[in-house]
């Protein structure tokens, strides 16, 4: 008899996850000498010995279902660890990709959850009504049930099977003292069914469109927390069915340039996922390509890491328009090199009243400019133009920073050790200026400005533990980086190195100097990292 456990799952999860990511089939001299079968025949001949087929291509539970490309890798890896499903690299990432695009989700099913895909760390997660929050977000995200779809009866037999698979669900809902069981077997299954149906318009409705084609130039900006803005161009060019390479170069707020390449499959027609270097750094990429085909947004971040990452915007290249300012504010008085990002920048450049501009280099897809602002010049947005183009609230000019706002506001860092690696917490700080005004008090978002950081305790009783010394350190950047897992001899009880600590950003060039603080719980190590958190 075989034993398993929880913990060579989720290493054989991992192994499955950094295929995914790859865009690429996985590999293997012996599979690639044979060649791999078309996805039906596939689930016909891998999937239909414990799935009955019946009316032609349903098969029991499989057909019942749609999920994100995530979504059934999960369940395949599943079926390979617990039910010794026989498949090979090539054959799972096979079948993943023909779930995914014959059962999958609409962009707009996945749009409230698509910070999990992402790996977006800190983010509050999705409410569910009524019970169902109890019920089924105790042990895993909310976002993982919104990611999937099945009808009534099939929530039901999902329900069946969380009590199968989990014995106690009964103590971890503290459901002792109410009718839980009843609960969970017939209102929960009909709410699940109405809130997450297996049959959809926007699904019927996306099924049927075909894949656009991501191939040519794309104009790319985004912010990575604690290192700033970056702005460039990509090249897409496709390497065979909705499969892709993509290189691209980048400027940075730090004067860096930065290249980068990724392979990358398009599942279901817009779910982009990609892997390769940015840099010196391994990445995997998860984008949404938008319904209309002309942009991509989401995430990259680190393989090895996914806490760290940053935000990528993409527009496909060759309509005029401006698309970024980078920086996005400057204070009264001061001069600074600005890039303006766009297509079509032909003609006079302005950055509104109280600025002069000086064009400085022109490229096919940027603008270098030098801008200089009036010591008197008026605080507040700037209407941006280049030659016929403008555009509000892309720049703005301010005297002074009245708040400085921490994101995230709440954090969770994880100690480290053995085999299990710390996760970080990231911090940023993002600066305004609130103008009083006949309508009331406008918030100017001026961007994200370096600022000293500093922890503290929370409150007192973490004073009282040294939490500040024990739990780890923040870097200039904002990054807080975790102590090591284990007692510790030097702490009372020789307890872990968690703590609760106040993070603090100080920008000390103001007069008096504006703070800003956030939250931080630093606890213990996370063992389970799936895909779907």
């Amino acid at each position: 008899m075989i034993t398993r456990t929880r913990s060579s799952l989720m290493h054989l999860l991992a192994a499955c996850i950094a295929s995914l990511a790859a865009g690429a089939p996985g590999q293997g001299a012996a599979a690639a000498a044979v060649p791999t079968p078309p996805g039906p025949e596939l689930l016909r001949g891998r999937c239909g010995g414990c799935h009955l087929q019946s009316g032609g291509d349903h098969f029991a539970r499989i057909s019942d279902i749609r999920k994100t490309p995530e979504g059934w890798l999960m369940t395949i890896v599943r079926m390979q660890h617990l039910h010794q499903a026989q498949l090979s690299a090539e054959e799972r990432d096979t079948l993943v990709r023909y779930l995914a695009d014959t059962q999958g989700l609409a962009p707009a099913e996945t749009a409230p959850a698509r910070y999990a895909l992402e790996r977006r760390p800190n983010v509050k997660d999705l409410q569910l009504p009524g019970d169902l929050q109890t019920m089924c977000a105790r042990c895993h995200s909310a976002a993982r049930i919104a990611l999937q779809r099945r009808d009534a009866q099939d929530w039901l037999k999902h329900v069946h099977w969380h009590l199968a698979q989990w014995p106690t669900i009964e103590y971890q809902q503290n459901a002792r003292d109410r009718l839980w069981w009843q609960k969970a077997t017939t209102e929960v299954p009909q709410e699940l069914g109405k809130l997450f149906p297996l049959h959809s318009q926007a699904w019927a409705d996306w099924s049927q469109r075909p894949h656009a084609d991501l191939s040519g130039t794309w104009l790319v900006h985004g912010h990575e927390p604690g290192q700033g803005d970056y702005w460039g161009v990509a090249t897409i060019a496709r390497t065979g069915d909705d499969e892709y390479r993509q290189t691209y170069a980048l400027d940075t707020a730090a004067g860096e340039h930065v290249s980068g390449e990724s392979k990358v499959i398009l599942y279901t027609g817009f779910e982009w996922r990609g892997s390769g270097t940015r840099a010196a750094r391994e990445v995997h990429e998860v984008y949404a390509l938008s319904e209309d085909g002309g942009s991509l947004s989401g995430r990259w971040f680190e393989a090895a890491h996914p806490e760290i990452g940053a935000d990528w915007q993409a527009v496909r290249a060759g309509p005029a328009q401006l698309l970024a300012v980078n920086p996005s504010a400057l204070r009264t008085g001061a001069a600074a090199r600005v890039i303006v990002l766009g297509s079509g920048l032909d003609g006079a450049v302005s950055f509104g009243p109280g600025t002069h501009s000086r064009v400085l280099e022109r490229t096919a897809h940027s603008l270098s400019v030098e801008v200089r602002v009036d010591a008197a010049a008026t605080p507040g947005y700037r209407q941006v133009s280049v030659g016929r183009l403008s555009a509000g609230q892309l720049f703005a000019v301010y005297d002074k920073v009245t708040r400085l706002e921490v994101s995230p506001a709440f954090a969770i860092a994880r100690l480290g050790g053995g085999r299990i690696d710390p996760v970080a917490a990231q911090f940023d700080a993002l600066a305004y200026t609130d103008l009083a005004g006949a309508d009331g008090v406008t918030a100017v978002r001026l961007g994200y400005l370096p600022v000293r950081w500093s922890v503290q305790p929370y409150d007192q009783q973490a004073r009282a533990a040294q939490d500040e010394k024990f739990a780890g350190r923040i870097d200039g950047t904002g990054r807080f980086l975790p102590a090591a897992a284990g007692p510790n001899p030097q702490r009372k009880f020789s307890g872990n190195n968690a703590g609760d600590l106040a993070v603090e950003a100080s920008l000390e060039d103001m007069a008096p100097a504006v703070t800003g603080k956030a939250h931080l719980i630093v606890t213990v190590q996370r063992w389970n990292n799936p895909p779907i958190y």
